[in-house]
């Protein structure tokens, strides 16, 4: 993959506009009696409405934001990016009135009585990036002990992570949420391979990369993989595709980084099974490219795509590689930044279903900026320039 040089310099610059965008968001200290330090919404609509964030937003900006930091050298990057890791560390269960689930992680609160399971990951992947940044064994023993509940209590018989948990009753308003969809196996537990495999890095334990990884990476390619070579939700008791997506396709081009949990696999095994599966995977991402450049509505998944084929040089098949096709989906990323002309909160981030700025969206349409979009770019953008290489590797 060869990323022209103006596309690299412009990725510089769509990056340092989104971390500033994360910056001015973020709820900062006031005072001791401020209760949300560390907040943000994941969420900012043209009309001024935003969305509180899930624990994922918060590990993925912690990710995007220490990659700026180490880009561009601002201590706001980090600064920000420690105040989102104290927020996070807050939600991780350590009383010991939960029995079996102590080392879980809540999904949005530390009052909130469930979790996605995927997203709790996310949240102990960002544990450990903190860890090797601060070098605080804090988050090291963090991430630990969320990987020992999940290897415990997170996965089902055929060793596929559960879609979610219940740690105590629900609230009654937010019945009939949480989507607890645990007659699925999501499509988006593959990404579950990076977070076992970066623990095994750093920690040296090979227990992270014994069984249970195999089994979540050969159930990934001989069940979750689609014909199409897209990766898909199938239902637990017949392992058929599901007849409608709950998530209404939101993990299709966006793999929710399973391709770059195969890398892993490939590895860690040298089975090329592995290496296949991302073949054809790709295959169907660009023979599906749209014209515009967007390999689907959510420009999510095309950093998604990028960071694959950018971990994956030397190793995936040049065949799958258009450069064309690359530059194409780049511009299209770039032209998704949201200049702020209708909400001057929106500056910097990335409208996640593309709306040019000059047009300005329906209330409660699709024209908002968002943290998935945002934070991947900013994870993998930095290092399509050359710069930090340290965000979502092998």
């Amino acid at each position: 993959m060869e990323i022209s040089k103006t596309n690299q310099e412009k990725s510089l610059d769509v990056s340092k506009k989104i971390a500033d965008w994360l910056c001015s968001i973020q709820a900062a200290p006031v005072g001791e009696y401020y209760p949300p330090v560390g907040y943000f919404p994941w969420m900012v609509c043209p009309d001024g409405k935003e969305w509180a964030a899930q624990n994922w937003n918060y590990a993925f900006t912690v990710m995007g934001l220490l990659a700026a930091y180490k880009t561009f050298g601002d201590p706001k990057y980090e600064r920000t990016a420690i105040y989102a890791g104290r927020y996070l560390k807050s939600l991780q269960i350590l009383d010991p009135f939960h029995g079996d689930n102590y080392g879980a992680i809540r999904e949005v609160t530390p009052f909130t009585p469930w979790c996605y399971t995927r997203d709790t990951l996310s949240v102990a992947w960002a544990f450990l990036e903190l860890y090797r940044h601060t070098n605080e064994a804090e988050y090291l023993e963090r991430a630990k002990l969320w990987a020992e509940w999940f290897l415990k209590k997170g996965c089902d018989e055929d060793g596929w992570p559960y879609w979610g948990h219940e740690f105590e009753p629900l609230f009654p308003s937010v019945k009939p949420w949480p989507q607890m969809s645990n007659d699925i196996q999501g499509s988006f537990q593959g990404g579950s391979l990076n977070f076992l495999y970066q623990l095994h890095k750093t920690t040296g334990e090979a227990k992270w990369i014994g069984e249970p990884f195999i089994k979540i990476a050969d159930h990934f390619i001989k069940y979750i993989q689609y014909p199409s070579g897209f990766f898909g939700h199938v239902y637990r008791a017949t392992k058929k595709p599901v007849d409608n997506d709950p998530q209404g396709g939101l993990h299709r081009a966006n793999d929710d980084l399973g391709s770059l949990g195969l890398l892993c696999a490939y590895k860690v095994t040298g089975n090329k099974a592995y290496l296949d599966s991302i073949h054809k995977y790709l295959k169907a991402v660009f023979a599906g490219q749209w014209a515009d450049g967007r390999f689907e509505e959510s420009v999510a998944c095309i950093p998604v795509v990028m960071n694959v084929l950018h971990e994956g040089k030397g190793i995936i098949d040049e065949s799958v590689i258009d450069n064309s096709k690359i530059e194409k989906a780049l511009t299209a990323l770039f032209e998704s930044q949201s200049d702020g002309r209708f909400n001057a909160r929106m500056a910097g981030g990335i409208l996640e279903f593309g709306y040019p700025n000059k047009e300005l969206p329906q209330p409660g349409g699709k024209g908002f900026v968002c943290a998935r979009s945002s934070c991947y770019a900013l994870s993998v953008l930095p290092k399509l320039s050359g710069k930090c290489r340290d965000y979502l590797t092998v």
